[in-house]
């Protein structure tokens, strides 16, 4: 499984867009690891994804997060 760095190894720092897509690739690779124990996490994450991608609306935690951070 793709690890995260540790906190103060050696390494060019990570901006906000690698780290997102860290987070992203770790969870998916997880799920695909481990499908024959979380088969029904496994599709919802994928549902998610398409949906995302094809432009769906973000989940309400998500925009609710972008709703606080404003204020």
């Amino acid at each position: 499984m793709t690890r995260y760095p540790e906190e103060g190894a050696a390494g060019p720092e990570w901006d906000a867009a690698e780290h997102a897509d860290w987070l992203y690739d770790a969870l998916s690779e997880a799920l695909r690891d481990h499908v024959d124990v979380f088969p029904d996490t496994d599709a919802a994450f994928t549902a998610l994804d398409q949906w995302l991608r094809s432009g769906g609306v973000l989940p309400g935690p998500w925009r609710n997060a972008a709703r606080d951070a404003d204020e």
